[in-house]
């Protein structure tokens, strides 16, 4: 055998073991690899759509910025330090919490209603359960102001009509308490959609053998309801009130278009104010720095829901 001869043995005997090799490794490895290549472009749009900004948000928490003309200051926890000792941030703050719990509360309430209607064995009911989501579909700007027309304090409609019925007409958009009621009508009214399609999904989960069960053990439709409704939802109420709390505390365009933060600031909520920093008082550290903090209490009510729901199962 000559010495060219033997190089390309050598070089033959190296690539077959390397696809012998890469076939153990793909024969081994067979199912990362497939969860790779399905979820890969789905991590790599998260991690350009979200990932980034959100590390960008947190390094921004620690500097002075007020736009692309000026140069960043290292202010370390400056921002965070503010955040606490300013009371509007801190008001801001707890009336997301606030208003946010309660939106959480009464879409559920709404949504799981909305669901129990919708699993009846109604004539028509596609048509029903469409009309459930067109809220969810319809445009945040459009509707809210549709509504401020209906609201015109002069000649809005709703005025008009109480004024019809003998009474004084309310300055929707004066008045701090008609203007958190609007804010949180508007949003259950904008979400309750979503939420009933997820409780009806939860309701037909159930076993209707197990009604039957209830029935021969002579529940009422008051005893199906406590015991075989209410425990087969059970693990769809977690996801629902996790996600339903994260957008409750995150509400913006209903703020934004319906009282601009008004009256007083009564209706201005963090996520108001950390767009009001970033993009018109030109305070980049303290929108950063604003929300870090929101994201984390948001993390930990998640979390510590998500933990006190298991316990309990």
């Amino acid at each position: 055998m000559s010495h060219y001869e033997s190089k390309e043995n050598a070089a033959v005997m190296a690539m077959s073991s390397t696809a012998v090799g890469w076939k153990r490794f793909r024969r081994r490895h067979a199912d990362a690899i497939i969860a790779t290549i399905i979820l890969g472009p789905m991590l790599l749009w998260w991690g350009v759509m979200y990932g980034i900004p959100i590390i960008f948000s947190f390094v921004l928490g620690f500097y002075e910025w007020i736009g692309i003309n000026d140069r960043p200051k290292f202010v370390g926890f400056h921002n965070f330090v503010l955040f606490f000792q300013d009371k509007t941030y801190v008001a801001d703050l707890m009336r997301s919490i606030w208003m946010g719990g309660l939106v959480t509360l009464l879409s559920i309430i709404a949504g799981l209603g909305a669901a129990l209607l919708m699993n009846l064995p109604l004539f028509g009911k596609g048509i029903y359960r469409t009309l459930w989501y067109v809220p969810v579909v319809t445009s945040t700007i459009a509707t809210t102001q549709v509504l401020n027309i209906l609201l015109n304090p002069v000649n809005g409609a709703v005025n008009q009509a109480i004024e019809a019925m003998g009474f004084e007409p309310i300055l929707w958009q004066s008045s701090v308490f008609w203007s958190i009621v609007q804010i949180c009508v508007y949003s259950v009214w904008k979400g309750v959609g979503t939420q009933a399609l997820l409780w009806l999904a939860g309701l037909q989960s159930i076993d209707p053998v197990l009604y039957e069960a209830a029935e021969i053990d002579g529940a009422g439709r008051t005893g199906k309801f406590i015991n075989v409704t209410l425990p087969g939802i059970k693990p769809i109420a977690t996801y629902i009130v996790i996600t339903g709390l994260i957008a409750a505390i995150q509400i913006y365009e209903q703020v934004a278009f319906l009282t601009n933060g008004g009256p007083y600031g009564s209706t201005q909520v963090l996520v108001y104010r950390i767009i009001a920093d970033g993009f018109f008082n030109f305070n980049l550290g303290m929108a950063g720095a604003s929300s870090v903090i929101l994201a984390t209490i948001v993390f930990i009510a998640s979390a510590a829901y998500y933990k006190l729901a298991q316990d309990k199962d």
